[in-house]
């Protein structure tokens, strides 16, 4: 029963229907025996969510919060294997577990298909939680190592080494050790400093663990449908256990137990006082470089590694409400949305929107925490010379806005928010009640009398509609102007690019010098025992008994799907096996109108909003003017508009932002759909249902009413250049861009001429071009414009309750279609693919390496490219999926080999039919070449006929392991379609872009059904061994300096002929004139190829 207050040893202590969400109801229990939380929030969905949580608190930069973390997933009391607790969660409908580590919690994650598996993971997690193994082996291979090269490992340090050094870690470092003392738990890097790591102890882990992994520290946050009977059985089983291993200590813990943070000295509220540079506990201050000490100004500065060292960082922190005043911390992230959210915002406005921007993003993010919140301001790439006196800007800007408030922006601010979050509930529902009720758990009422509040965010919305322009004025001067500030430059510097350089081969050499030849082989064999004893094979009936969920048992969304105009190639216009709700659609839209000239899919689900999609492919766009289309796009929603009705109303750039925020919920122009097709570009707006002609007509007047006014364009292309230098500092886009500079037409691909590589040349010549002759820059749009926007390159989605639309069909043809468009039949273009435009060395990939040195980062990121399969509709590929997601599995054999051995944070394979490739990608990599050539080792070995490695181990694909990773797909299948806009744009995507037809995850289920260990072995021999061999793949590298000699003759070892890479504009050694910048932009607007 629903109203039941008592289930066993649980105890109801609230439960809240969400009253502008009726069919979404939260309820909070807690076991009177072991304290032991639990938070559901039930809801009709296919996935279910689960979120173990435990307030971890610490108090130096040990790292010990994240190591235990990574830890927990390496056996248990009752599974002692590690990889049981993945190889199980693979058999229950889910693709393995995850978690995270917070700077006050740490959740361990588990999400399936279906409730079956869900609630038989349940124990088995918590048995991992609160019973782990913690053994030496384990720490050495996942925390920490030394290995026989003398250079520091482990798969923590891994991720670490790649986060450091990063401007935004440093400077979110800094701002904790200003504002905290070492008494407070938020001053700590929970994730540990390298320093910490080296010469961290498992006995450590052990002695927290004990202390913070308790029942009445931890809280079950729960998502999802389930059935309360069972869900009831499943709490009683893990309350028992914990009984029976004593560690039930009663419903809030044993006597003086003290909640973390909410009764620790972290309680404590942070003071900013920048009279005096040094202030008890904290970090001291520094001299403004231009200014002088003052009571609210405190500041310091920090530097960075990096060779650019045109722009850094700067992080404005203060101290907000309490965590009582939820309807002042409600008020402030609104005045945060209003202040920072769009071009006409009015930070934006002096910051951004200028012809030398002052930054090119602004962030505002509060950090609710024990004794005062913490809101920042974070203002990314920033010049140089104005890094010490943006913040003072800052002020006085806010000093001068506080002055006008516009209340008619501000009302809209507040109802976009009340959409949003019922957008949210239908997109992320998951996401947003385990934000919710982790914080509650963590810092709410005990008793569970606050959940209502945490709930109630649209009864705070009917508050603050009800502030005026005073009230709003006194909280922005309150809070920002007369608050006192903390601000935390981050400062690039190519110096410490070289000294950081130096430490680690520093290191390595003292290291080896100390040790010697014997030394290093110790280290060597204690690696090898380590990785012997973690990885003992988890025995066959343990995985056996786990039984997989019927697929039946999985609620899946369904959707109805129409299509309207010319037939385009690959996509049959009547919907094949159509059902009844399909039939109803269709005669919904067909009653509506006339056919429009290009081709529209219509996908019914139930929604409160509709999102529309217009894809254009741009193989119509003349080649030159392609490195374009990412400064077209960035201007589409920004730019002067005339009304194209027949009223002829022309609207300022500033009246479109903010009239398009009236009528639109969300708007977005980008190339590609997700991280794919990026020869196509995509455009997107979601409204509610009564505003859907309005954005038909919207989306009319910004494609063909926009005026290129030359201020606004030089706005967009002086942000865009100035965001340059952050985006080169990402290892992981640099790589693919290294990788699609090497496989791709360098004149025909829209992809690589928008990639970072290509854009760094690119930019800074649009730059010039719009000083020198921006008449020609203009020129060169409108012939974007023309040939872009073209009905045979053109695939509308139209997704959302479709028949609650009065008229589907009518406005496509008589707002949005241009008149000349009725006059001619329509020809519709093949959906340009990646496969349409390689060059000769994609064809048939092999012994090319590229490798680029960014001073920015610590690790190595790596992607492999080989020949794969050329469409989504071919024989193989139900089997190569099934064989990639044995191979990607969470605790499978890349996973062991390199995660398992710290040779990266992640390694996976990708299939890619787009470009008909495959890729092996590395992520956090100490050295990319070595984690390469160990899977190399290992698909050598499961392709052979023996399955012998080098120490002696045996890989086998065995029935087991296929069945899991047949389960596992089904999660995958399910997250792809598991909340209603997912699905009818994976319907969309997948009838009308990758051409095989509604329904293609379900059809993939039952062919992977039939998926054979011999069919495995088939593709691996056939498509995962090429892969792994340089005679037949390519490699595109992103790796520290300190690693590029190391990795560049390892590649050369593995037959790969390397050619070094530098990133433009990183120093003052890269002097090369960029041919595709010049030649693109010229004023004959001649085809060349671009350079790598």
């Amino acid at each position: 029963m629903t109203d039941a207050t008592q289930h066993g040893d649980f105890r109801r202590l609230a439960r809240e229907s969400l009253s502008y969400a009726p069919d979404m109801v939260v309820e909070k229990w807690r076991s009177q025996v072991s304290g032991l939380t639990v938070l559901w929030a039930n809801f009709d969905s296919p996935l279910l969510n689960a979120y173990i949580t435990v307030a971890t608190e610490i108090f130096n930069d040990s790292g010990v919060p994240h190591t235990l973390e990574h830890l927990v997933f390496l056996g248990s009391d009752q599974y002692p294997y590690k990889g049981v607790l993945d190889s199980l969660a693979n058999r229950a409908f889910a693709q393995g577990t995850n978690a995270w580590t917070a700077n006050d919690h740490t959740a361990y994650t588990l999400t399936t298909a279906g409730s079956d598996g869900f609630l038989r993971m349940l124990p088995v997690y918590c048995d991992h939680v609160f019973y782990p193994t913690l053994t030496s082996d384990g720490f050495v291979t996942e925390v920490y190592h030394v290995n026989g090269k003398c250079e520091d490992a482990g798969v923590v340090y891994s991720e670490m080494q790649g986060r450091e050094n990063s401007s935004a870690d440093l400077v979110e470092l800094k701002t904790q050790r200003m504002l905290y003392p070492p008494t407070s738990g938020y001053r700590s890097e929970t994730g540990g400093l390298m320093s910490a790591l080296r010469v961290l102890t498992i006995d450590e882990i052990r002695k927290y663990h004990a202390q913070y992994y308790v029942p009445h520290n931890t809280a079950l946050v729960l998502c999802g449908p389930l059935d309360r009977a069972k869900l009831f059985a499943t709490l009683a089983e893990i309350d028992a256990r914990l009984v029976a291993k004593q560690s039930a200590h009663g419903e809030l813990g044993p006597a003086g137990w003290k909640r973390p943070f909410m009764e620790t000295p972290s309680a404590v509220p942070p003071v900013i006082n920048g009279a005096q540079l040094q202030q008890p506990g904290v970090d001291d201050a520094e001299v403004p470089a231009r200014g002088t000490l003052s009571a609210e100004r405190r500041y310091v500065s920090i530097e960075f590694p990096e060779r650019d060292e045109s722009v850094g960082d700067v992080q404005v922190s203060f101290v907000g409400p309490t965590l009582d005043e939820h309807l002042k911390l409600q008020a402030l992230d609104v005045l945060g949305t209003y202040l920072s959210d769009s071009t006409v915002s009015p930070l934006q406005q002096a910051f951004v929107e200028r012809d030398h921007p002052l930054c090119t993003d602004i962030y505002i993010t509060n950090n609710e925490r024990a004794g005062a919140s913490v809101i920042s301001i974070a203002f990314s790439s920033v010049p140089t010379k104005e890094l010490d006196v943006l913040d003072t800007e800052f002020v006085r800007v806010l000093r001068d806005v506080a002055e006008h408030i516009d209340m008619q922006r501000m009302r809209t601010v507040l109802r976009r928010e009340r959409l949003r979050l019922l957008s949210q509930l239908e997109m992320r529902p998951a996401d947003c009640f385990s934000d919710v009720l982790i914080h509650e758990f963590l810092y709410g009422e005990r008793d569970g009398r606050a959940l209502h509040t945490a709930l109630d965010d649209m009864h705070r919305f009917d508050q603050l509609d009800a502030y005026t322009a005073d009230d709003w004025r006194a909280l922005l001067l309150a809070t920002f102007v007369e608050n006192p500030r903390l601000s935390v430059v981050g400062r690039p510097s190519a110096r410490l690019v070289q000294q950081l350089k130096a430490e680690t081969r520093a290191r390595v050499y003292a290291r080896r010098n100390e040790l010697g030849d014997a030394g290093a082989k110790a280290l060597e064999d204690k690696l090898g025992e380590a990785r012997k004893a973690n990885d003992q094979p988890i025995p066959e009936s343990m995985l056996d008994a786990f039984a997989i969920p019927p697929s039946d048992s999985i609620e899946w969304i369904p959707v109805a799907t129409a299509r309207t105009g010319p037939e385009v190639p690959g996509v049959p216009l009547a919907v094949p096996n159509a059902t009844d709700a399909d039939r109803a659609v269709q005669a919904h839209v067909d009653a509506d109108g006339r056919v429009p000239p290009f081709f529209v899919q219509f996908d019914h689900v139930k929604s409160k909003f509709v999102l529309i999609t217009l894809v254009f492919g741009t193989e119509l766009v003349p080649q030159a003017l392609r490195p374009l289309l990412t400064l077209y796009l960035s201007t589409l929603f920004s730019l002067p508009v005339t009304r194209l009705d027949g009223s002829g109303e022309r609207l300022s750039y500033e009246t479109v932002v903010k009239e398009l925020d009236e009528d639109v919920l969300e708007y977005d122009a980008a190339i590609g759909l997700g991280s794919n097709f990026s020869e196509t570009i995509a455009v997107e707006m979601k409204v509610e249902i009564p505003q859907y002609e309005k954005a038909i007509a919207w989306l009319r007047d910004l494609l063909w009413g926009s005026d290129f006014a030359l201020e606004r364009l030089r706005i967009a292309a002086a942000k865009l250049a100035q965001s340059l230098p952050e985006q080169k500092r990402e290892g992981r886009l640099v790589a693919w861009s290294l990788s699609r500079a090497m496989l791709f037409s360098e004149s025909d691909s829209t992809g690589l001429a928008n990639s970072v590589l290509t854009q760094a040349k690119v930019v800074p010549e649009i730059v010039s071009m719009l000083q020198q002759n921006p008449n020609r820059i203009m020129e060169k749009f409108e012939v974007i414009r023309r040939t872009l926007l073209q009905p045979d390159a053109l695939r509308v989605s139209v997704a959302g309750d479709i028949l609650a639309l009065r008229a589907p069909r009518a406005p496509w043809v008589d707002v949005f279609a241009r008149p000349q468009w009725l006059e001619y039949p329509p020809r519709p273009l093949a959906m340009p693919w990646a496969r349409d435009v390689m060059n000769a060395l994609a064809v048939h990939p092999k012994n090319r390496a590229c490798v680029c040195a960014l001073s920015s980062i610590e690790s190595s990121y790596a992607v492999f490219t080989a020949r794969g399969i050329p469409e989504y509709t071919h024989p193989d590929y139900a089997a190569l999926v099934v064989t990639i997601t044995v191979l990607n599995a969470m605790e499978s054999f890349l996973w062991r080999y390199i995660r398992g051995a710290g040779l990266a944070y992640g390694a996976s394979i990708r299939n890619d039919p787009e470009a008909q490739h495959i890729h092996f990608i590395l992520y956090r990599a100490p050295n990319a070449a070595k984690a390469f050539a160990e899977g190399r080792k290992v698909i050598h070995a499961l392709a052979s006929d023996d399955g012998r490695m080098d120490d002696g181990s045996v890989l086998r694909v065995d029935a087991t392991t296929l069945e899991s990773a047949k389960s596992s797909l089904h999660y995958s299948v399910a997250d792809s379609e598991g909340t209603v806009g997912a699905a009818a744009l994976e319907s969309f995507l997948d009838a009308v872009v990758k051409c095989v037809g509604k329904g293609r995850g379900h059809t993939l289920l039952k062919e992977a059904n039939a998926v054979t260990l011999d069919d495995v072995q088939a593709c691996l021999k056939k498509y995962i061994v090429p892969l792994f061999d340089a005679a037949s793949s390519v490699a595109a590298v992103a790796c520290s300096p300190s690693t590029e000699e190391a990795i560049v003759e390892q590649l050369g070892a593995l037959g790969y002929q390397v050619a070094a890479v530098n990133m433009p504009g990183a120093g003052s050694s890269d002097t090369e004139e960029s041919s595709y910048a010049s030649d693109t932009l010229s004023e004959s607007g001649s085809e060349t190829d671009a350079s790598a």
